[in-house]
């Protein structure tokens, strides 16, 4: 079977979906555009028109057919139980969105991270420590002296800290240096 003259067919509620997307100043461009390739396969628009209409090569129309007719079933599934309005558009985009890509395993749980986060919200003084208030390195080493990391540099310490909308403990700020 050839991926590039497979059949799409889709329902109204499909269809609607896609020409919203596709058509949409707000949603992203990349799932704009495979909304479109799946919008002209479905109208049989050939693979040559849609390439040079939306500026992208063959493999990326074949990639987004395919991925289409590999979740056709779910996403009829989908209107069988009458997934209605934002939670059938999110089914939608699901499908049109890139796979979760394969990296670097994460190196703390977050169950580590959330000890480090209570660490930095207690005061270095309950630790014994004679620190009016954290600093990066001394945070790092306390949690090195706690054993709930094998280590940790300052800058990985400072990303966790400011993803989650933390200061330093009563207020102050981690970096003695920051304005």
């Amino acid at each position: 079977m050839f991926i590039n003259r497979i059949e799409i067919t889709l329902t109204e509620k499909q269809r609607n979906l896609l020409m919203k997307i596709a058509s949409s100043q707000t949603y992203q461009s990349n799932l704009k555009m495979r909304a479109q390739i799946i919008l002209d396969a479905a109208n049989k628009v050939s693979n040559r028109a849609t390439r040079e209409k939306l500026q992208i090569v063959k493999s990326t129309i074949i990639k987004w057919k395919k991925r289409w007719c590999e979740n056709a079933s779910l996403l009829l599934a989908c209107e069988d139980e009458r997934l209605k309005g934002i939670a059938y558009e999110r089914k939608i985009c699901e499908v049109l969105s890139d796979l979760p890509r394969p990296g670097t395993p994460a190196k703390f749980t977050a169950e580590q991270i959330c000890q480090i986060m209570s660490v930095a919200c207690e005061s270095p003084e309950d630790s014994g420590l004679p620190l009016s208030h954290w600093s990066l390195p001394s945070l790092a080493s306390e949690l090195v002296n706690r054993k709930i990391v094998d280590s940790i540099s300052t800058s990985q310490l400072h990303i966790f800290l400011k993803s989650n909308g933390h200061q330093a403990t009563q207020g102050k700020t981690m970096d003695p240096y920051a304005h």
